[in-house]
């Protein structure tokens, strides 16, 4: 009923039904996950019903996924869900989102799922200012199909790393 109401658009019935969801059976860790979807997908709502600010907000969605994914630690696509929320939180929380990517590193299953996440170190990396420690990560991407992804970031490496060198010239 939870992800019916959440698609439905009756958002206070959805935030309702993933709370009795998770009073009925705690240990799963799917509802807390698609309850912490809903919450960050739909901060408004969320700010709203719980008469919470936005990053309070944020701060339910990430503590939702945290207890899902001490319920199911080895799941990579809830791991990645966590990480991505960062990408939504303004100001960055920088060294948060990277905890998140490095604990969906350890989670990938393979080297296409470990490449992705080098993508997401490299740019919260390239945004925060290092420069190097992006490199290393883009290094490590060989698979063609984030190729695009790789060149864009190292386009965007090699302007940081110009603007770097006139901002300390002499």
């Amino acid at each position: 009923l939870a992800n019916f109401y959440g698609h439905d658009g009756e958002l206070t019935k959805a935030f309702e039904y993933y709370e009795k969801a998770i009073a009925l059976n705690p240990t799963e860790p799917v509802y807390y996950q698609n309850f912490a979807t809903t919450v960050s997908l739909f901060r408004k709502d969320a700010r709203e019903y719980y008469r919470i600010d936005e990053q309070e907000v944020f701060n339910k969605a990430l503590a939702l996924y945290a207890t899902a994914l001490k319920l199911d630690p080895g799941n990579f696509p809830l791991a990645t869900d966590l990480a991505q929320t960062y990408y939504l939180i303004r100001p960055t929380r920088t060294e948060d989102a990277l905890r998140a990517w490095t604990n969906a590193l350890s989670a990938a299953h393979d080297d296409v799922e470990r490449e992705g996440v080098y993508i997401h170190l490299a740019r919260f990396k390239l945004n925060s200012g290092r420069l190097a420690e992006a490199r290393a990560h883009l290094d490590a991407v060989t698979n063609r199909m984030y190729a695009e992804l790789k060149d864009r970031l190292s386009r965007n490496l090699v302007e940081k790393q110009k603007r770097a060198e006139e901002t300390n010239a002499p």
